[in-house]
């Protein structure tokens, strides 16, 4: 089996389970929730439970370049960004907030680097818990609805919060909304829902952080006008060995160019 078998088999493990171990999900259920007009959370939308508030859901960073024409071009394979937390990060997440060369190859090289969240659910369809991975600019949005419906709640009740009550998020034109839910909880549901509260989620998993030389692998694949190619490792390491000028080219690579 070649590098390319194992890591596809990777991807898929990722896509279609929790990243490791045997999945509670029925066969073809993905552990994220996809969010779309062909996807779970559509225009009609979706009922879940959240299971923490905004500031301990999983914020980190990913590189995507694409553009639409006619249909979505990415001028390279959508990836995580090495200079990323691997755990709910809080307040810490502006530690990440710059690009870090010396961390991540496509940092190093000006790849594009948006900020994404994955917010932890509970699923009453499947009976377990889920995520729902999105892009800063929706994570915004349905954070503006919790705030709205949390405001209007503590009027009667100071230490409201939707984390651990039922919501509805669905499709409204470019984004998302997100707003209270009507849904039968049973004994046994709660149950379930207060066990997946305590589910230690494998974020880092999902968010399927590749080796630096499979990313230096994609970067090389990438459309030119996207990334600096002449700060990824092969550029640098042909032009160190035609400049006679260093007289230890190896070392000096070492040293400046840690990936």
């Amino acid at each position: 089996m070649g590098i390319r078998d194992i890591l596809k088999q990777r991807e898929e493990a990722r896509n279609s389970n929790t990243g490791g171990g045997q999945s509670d999900l029925p066969e073809g259920v993905k552990r994220y929730i996809q969010a779309g007009s062909f996807g779970e959370i559509n225009k009609e939308g979706k009922t879940v439970v959240l299971l923490a508030k905004p500031d301990d859901w999983f914020f980190y960073f990913v590189h995507e370049d694409k553009v639409y024409e006619g249909k979505t071009i990415h001028k390279f394979q959508k990836h995580t960004c090495l200079h990323s937390p691997k755990s709910p990060a809080g307040d810490d997440i502006l530690k990440f907030a710059r690009p870090k060369g010396d961390v991540c190859p496509s940092c190093k090289v000006g790849a594009k680097r948006k900020m994404f969240a994955m917010i932890p659910v509970f699923d009453p369809e499947y009976g377990t818990y889920r995520v729902i991975d999105l892009t800063e600019f929706h994570i915004n949005n349905l954070i503006d609805d919790i705030e709205k419906a949390e405001e209007m709640a503590r009027e009667f009740q100071p230490d409201y919060t939707l984390a651990g009550k039922p919501v509805h998020i669905k499709q409204v034109d470019k984004s998302f909304s997100l707003g209270k839910a009507r849904l039968d909880i049973s004994a046994e549901m709660q149950q379930k829902i207060d066990e997946a509260s305590k589910t230690e989620i494998e974020y880092e998993e999902l968010a399927h952080f590749r080796d630096v030389d499979n990313i230096v692998e994609l970067l090389n694949e990438a459309d030119d006008s996207s990334i600096d190619k002449t700060k990824l490792p092969d550029a640098i390491e042909k032009a160190d060995d035609s400049d006679s000028g260093f007289a230890n080219g190896n070392e000096e690579k070492a040293e400046n160019y840690g990936f």
